[in-house]
């Protein structure tokens, strides 16, 4: 997801472009160009939510890799390099620090981190990219899977018609569908989900995580787009397409080709990709004082929230932003004072972080002193 595609001061303006999509034909060889035009509104960007910088490594660990032969220093900051691009442009997978360092490093032991500091500044200089850890405000409420998570964002300053991220990303009808129903259920989660609520499987995530069941969800989407189903698929359904590999496996949200209904998303399908990519989380939650009565024997029920890779890539406050550009109003002050306060203690626990890290290398010095 590019997270940098606009760069307007507001959504005031709305403005008629030509989008060429190229599609390929099945009995042709050449591809002929596809000729939409469209109305676009622009939108004011938001900066995302801070990101985690990399650990980074000490210096006898730099001096080990340092003194490596050259060939086998430049092939395992090479690899590395190529494995984290591939991870997250080709497969658009998170990616495992542990299972990346590994695959790179080879019998090479006890240079992870030296390692992906160098991968990283490489792919900073030449593509623009920084490596980042899930966001200080999230991590605290994540399983302990996520402490391992690394992500790669575009770093780049774009220009006003967002050059860079159209050329790193592509705008081709499939890829502006998905990006479109991800910032609508980014929206209804943030902003008619709720808080107040006590987690399941994810530690503590209900303390500043806002929820939406997947009944209320797909409600709201059934309410932009009739053709999408106004529940979520059967237990029984979601085991048959589990079985299949797919999402919810319901024809009648795919495309024409599959019977379905032309553009028109099949929303069980990219939920699951959204979950798996890290742009949402899910889990069982309470269901809350409304009591609608869809929960299961445990009076918990499936929701979605906001997950750490839309945070970084798109942030809390691009999709109040949004919100208010699509409504004609003013951001929710409450909101955007929610967003500011996590920020302001997310500096805070680092500034702390800093100064134990200074604290305990003093107290090292003093101690080899002695």
């Amino acid at each position: 997801m590019p997270r940098r595609s606009r760069s307007t001061a507001a959504a005031e303006e709305e403005t008629t472009n030509t989008v060429v999509f190229e599609e390929a034909e099945e009995e042709e060889e050449d591809s002929k160009p596809f000729i939409m035009t469209q109305t676009q509104f622009t939108f004011s960007q938001q900066p995302a939510d801070r990101s985690q910088a990399v650990d980074i490594a000490k210096q006898s660990e730099f001096k080990k890799l340092d003194d490596l032969a050259p060939t086998t220093r430049n092939r395992i900051i090479t690899d590395l390099s190529r494995i984290l691009l591939f991870k997250a442009l080709g497969m658009k997978d998170p990616i495992d620090r542990t299972k990346v360092c590994a695959e790179a490093l080879g019998e090479t032991k006890g240079l992870s981190k030296a390692a992906l500091n160098e991968a990283e500044k490489r792919l900073r200089d030449v593509f623009g990219f920084g490596v980042k850890k899930v966001p200080a405000c999230m991590e605290e409420n994540l399983p302990a899977r996520f402490k391992n998570r690394l992500y790669l964002i575009n770093e780049v300053v774009d220009d006003d018609m967002g050059t860079h991220s159209l050329n790193l990303h592509s705008a081709n009808r499939d890829t502006m569908t998905e990006k479109g129903l991800l910032m609508m259920v980014l929206a209804f989660a943030f902003c008619k989900g709720t808080s107040q609520v006590r987690s399941g499987l994810m530690k503590g995530a209900g303390k500043k995580t806002r929820w939406i069941s997947e009944h209320h969800l797909y409600a709201l989407l059934h309410r932009v787009d009739e053709n999408i189903p106004s529940e979520p698929p059967s237990a029984e359904g979601r085991r048959k397409s589990s079985s299949k590999g797919g999402g919810g496996g319901r024809q009648s949200l795919g495309g024409a080709a599959d019977g379905g209904v032309s553009d028109t998303p099949d929303i069980d399908t990219l939920l699951e990709k959204f979950v798996a990519q890290d742009y949402l989380l899910r889990d069982k939650i309470d269901e809350g004082d409304e009591g609608t009565g869809n929960g299961g024997e445990d009076g918990k029920v499936i929701a979605y929230a906001m997950g750490p890779r839309a945070a970084m890539e798109i942030g809390r406050r691009q999709v109040v932003y949004f919100c208010s550009n699509v409504l004609d109003e003013n951001p929710d002050p409450t909101m955007l004072a929610e967003i500011d306060e996590d920020d302001e203690s997310s500096e805070e626990e680092e500034e702390e972080e800093v100064e134990e890290e200074v604290e305990a290398a003093g107290r090292k010095k003093r101690q080899r002193r002695g």
